[in-house]
């Protein structure tokens, strides 16, 4: 499975001490270990806080290099956008660099909120913002079905970035990638998994943990719903990035192992296809 990575959206979540990590391990070593099971990391802290190199190098040292990172753009990028964003795209630019240069920089994730409407304004906000990191893999999550559109589609190949396939509770506004059939654009083929947790989508919603929202655990059957697109992905030659973000009660952890062992079970059919 070289080219499928598969990982949790952030490591250090203390629900996991004593169930997936030792009890006895220390929390420095939480991402040693966790790359011992797993070949990517979708980070999130860069969203809260912005990166720099120094500690970008070290979560690269303290993987032993063995780890693909997929990093999620800043909040100042997505999400309280403001007149200085260019500034701030130079300096999560030049933070994440060091990680390209190793070769160890799977896709910049940029998720943009609900409120990210599909207008005129933010159209070309967008273009501009994928313009400033034209030579980085990126790929673009919304959370609004409004940009889930053919021409918007035509714009992200033009600009070289991918689109995520989000796996989300079906609710009003937000995507779905099964029923709308949303293309893997470019050689990234990015899913998401946010759990289906319609009744908690927008319990504290705006709190900075949202927990409630990603409280849920993918059964077998609905992680084995993926296999196909998965297979298909393959068979075009992209690279599948699977990223867990069901974290609460340790689910993401779990529900990636279990997808691991799928996919080396599929693992025939995937690779003969």
């Amino acid at each position: 499975m070289s080219d499928i990575l598969i990982g949790t959206s952030g490591y250090d979540h203390p629900e996991l001490k004593g169930t997936f990590y030792p009890g006895d391990l220390p929390r420095k070593d939480f991402l040693s270990y966790y790359a011992t099971r797993f070949n990517s990391l979708e980070l999130n802290s860069t969203f809260y806080s912005m990166p720099t190199v120094e500690r970008m190098e070290s979560f690269y040292q303290r993987s032993s290099g063995s780890l693909m990172f997929s990093i999620k753009a800043n909040r100042l990028l997505t999400h309280e956008i403001s007149a200085s964003w260019k500034d701030q795209a130079v300096l999560f630019r030049n933070a994440i660099h060091t990680l390209a240069q190793k070769q160890a920089l799977a896709s910049i994730l940029f998720q943009f909120p609900e409120s990210f409407h599909y207008t005129p304004q933010n159209r070309v906000y967008l273009a501009n913002l994928l313009k400033e990191f034209e030579p980085f893999p990126k790929v673009v999550e919304f959370r609004h079905k409004e940009w889930i559109k053919d021409s918007v589609f035509e714009g992200l190949a033009y600009r070289k970035a991918g689109i995520v396939f989000c796996d989300m509770p079906h609710l009003k506004n937000l995507p779905n990638g099964f029923t709308s059939n949303t293309p893997f654009i470019g050689n990234i083929a990015y899913i998401r998994f946010h759990g289906r947790n319609s009744q908690g989508w927008y319990v504290n919603a705006n709190s900075s943990t949202e927990t409630p929202r990603y409280d849920y655990e993918y059964s077998q059957n609905e992680l084995s719903s993926f296999i196909p697109i998965i297979k298909a992905a393959q068979s075009e030659g992209k690279t599948v990035m699977m990223y867990f973000n069901n974290h609460p009660k340790g689910t993401g952890i779990k529900n990636a192992l279990q997808m691991e062992a799928l996919l080396s079970e599929n693992s025939a059919s995937i690779f003969s296809s």
